[in-house]
């Protein structure tokens, strides 16, 4: 095995991160807002006349109080947080960027499957929609952007974490 000291393909990183966030954040919505429109004309749902006012403002309080913990969790991980640099061990920084991915579109996902439980209960599709849109505006805020990640990048220490065994 030779070990090359190549840098991280930054902009691959980016692609491959940008590629993850429309899979989570917009692909997976349409597929549950289809799936809650399939299941509700199926009858598999509660009652539309059961008065879910007080449910509704908790899942948007939640939904909404997720996006300053996005928020919290990309800077923290983007400033090279302590806290993120020990969990990390002999990650590469592109697996590392990959893991703060999943989380940070996980995060911005969660306000959708608010949304297909409170419709499932027996919330309108109006109010389902707004808790996509919450998931939509998470992604377009949040999704990483190519100064960042080579910032990230370059903060890294040039040792074995960012090269490549060929």
């Amino acid at each position: 095995m030779v070990m090359l000291n190549r840098q991280v393909d930054i902009d691959r990183v980016h692609s491959r991160l940008l590629n993850l966030g429309l899979v989570l954040n917009v692909l997976v919505p349409v597929i549950l807002l289809s799936a809650g429109v399939f299941l509700k004309a199926r009858g598999v749902c509660g009652s539309p006349g059961t008065d879910l006012g007080i449910p509704f403002w908790v899942l948007i309080a939640v939904a909404l109080s997720e996006i300053p913990v996005i928020y919290i969790i990309k800077r923290s991980f983007l400033s090279g947080s302590k806290a993120f640099q020990k969990s990390r061990g002999h990650a590469t920084a592109e697996q590392s960027l990959l893991q703060w991915g999943v989380i940070i579109f996980s995060l911005a996902l969660a306000p959708t499957i608010y949304g297909l439980v409170y419709y499932l209960l027996g919330g309108t599709l109006e109010r389902f929609v707004l808790f996509v849109a919450i998931t939509l505006f998470c992604f377009l805020v949040f999704k990483p952007k190519l100064e960042e990640i080579s910032s990230f990048v370059k903060r890294q220490p040039n040792s074995i974490e960012n090269t490549k065994e060929f």
